[in-house]
This record gives structure tokens, C-alpha cells and sequence, in this order.
């Protein structure tokens, strides 16, 4: 699987088309605040931290003889952990990332996309950006405490690659909306692994944003 995930977000093409580039003057910039496992949360389940990264989107658009230039940063955090697997050995197979994203408000509008995605939207989304990752059907669905907020995760059955072999995984995915941001979580494990789920629900409960 790729380590890297994000989650592809439009905004920038959104902002142009609402009809405000005749009211904005000058830059237009929106910021998420990063999403990340707390420290307690990582050293109860073993995962590890990969990466905390930014993404910015720039565009530049005109019309009616104005040009306004948009900048969209988005943050993206990196999980793994080691895990042995059954013919592959030790393998840094089980993956979580989350994905925080702006809500974005232009003159009394707050539009992102990622706030009419589903679940499974979302989960498709994610598999464009991991190689060899099929997701399949939802296998079950349960609701925790995301940032304060109630979230919905959904849990779907699906292949990846690892090592040149197919290999069952799961996919969990969940999304909130706290302090202005969309906050997508995701993780990917093999599911010959037992307690996985557990570690995931600890590392969503326990995100710091």
C-alpha cells in the first residue's frame, strides 16, 4: 500500500464557480488546522508516526476582467504500524491517516465537498490513492466519540497489495466536522488481524485537532 493518502478537494474550482469572484478582493486563503493521534493513543495501539503534512491548492482565476488567486491548505497525517502476517512476514501493513480540510466561507456561503460525501465516497477516494487497494462492500458500521463530535465509522471489506500478493483488509472510514474543518479518518489493515478494530476506534477517539 502507498504511504501516502489524501483526499482530493476541488475547493479552489468550487470558490470560482459560486459566483463571488466579483466580490473578492485580492488573495482568498483558507487553512485546516492539522488532525493528529494523540501521543497516549500512539503508544497504546503501536502505531507510529509517518508524516504530518501540509497540501495547499493554489489557482488563479479570472473574470470580468478581474483575477483573484485562492490557496487552499489542507493537512494530512501519517500512521503505521508493524504487523506479522501469515507467508509475508513483518510487514508495516496496518495504515491510518487522517485528512483535514477547510470549510471554506465567502460572503456568508460555507461550501466544501467533502461535506456531501458518504462514507463510501470517501473510502473510494482513498483507494485512488493507495496502489493495488480494491474496496468492496460495507461490512458492518458503528458510531463513536470523534473530536466531541458523534461520528459515524463504516467498515468495508477489501484487497491490497502487499509484497507482489493479494491480501483481505479492512477499511475504516469516518468523518466530523470541528472548529471550521473536516476531519476524515481512515484506516487499512489486514483482516487476519485480531484486535485491529480496537486500535482504530482508539486512535479515532483519541484524534487532537
Amino acid at each position: 500500500m502507498n504511504r501516502q493518502t489524501t483526499v482530493a478537494v476541488g475547493l479552489a474550482v468550487l470558490i470560482a464557480t459560486t459566483g463571488c469572484l466579483g466580490i473578492l478582493d485580492g488573495p482568498v486563503e483558507f487553512s485546516a488546522s492539522e488532525a493528529t493521534a494523540s501521543e497516549s493513543a500512539l503508544a497504546e495501539t503501536d502505531y507510529e508516526e509517518v508524516s504530518v503534512e501540509s497540501s495547499e491548492v493554489q489557482r488563479e482565476f479570472s473574470a470580468a476582467g478581474q483575477s483573484k488567486n485562492v490557496s487552499v491548505t489542507n493537512q494530512v497525517a501519517m500512521y503505521e504500524r508493524t504487523v506479522s502476517l501469515a507467508g509475508l512476514g513483518e510487514q508495516r501493513a496496518a495504515v491510518f491517516s487522517t485528512f483535514a480540510s477547510p470549510e471554506v466561507s465567502v460572503v456568508g456561503q460555507s461550501f466544501n465537498p467533502i461535506d456531501d460525501y458518504s462514507n463510501k465516497e470517501l473510502a473510494n477516494l482513498a483507494q485512488e490513492q493507495y496502489d493495488g487497494l480494491q474496496i468492496g462492500d460495507e461490512v458492518g458500521a458503528r458510531e463513536l466519540t470523534v473530536l466531541t463530535e458523534s461520528a459515524d465509522v463504516s467498515k468495508f471489506e477489501g484487497t491490497a497489495t502487499l509484497s507482489g500478493q493479494d491480501v483481505d483488509v479492512y477499511v475504516h472510514v469516518t468523518k466530523v466536522k470541528h472548529d471550521g474543518d473536516f476531519v476524515v479518518g481512515v484506516a487499512i489493515h489486514p483482516q487476519q488481524l485480531d484486535g485491529e478494530q480496537e486500535r482504530v476506534d482508539t486512535l479515532l477517539e483519541g484524534l487532537e485537532h
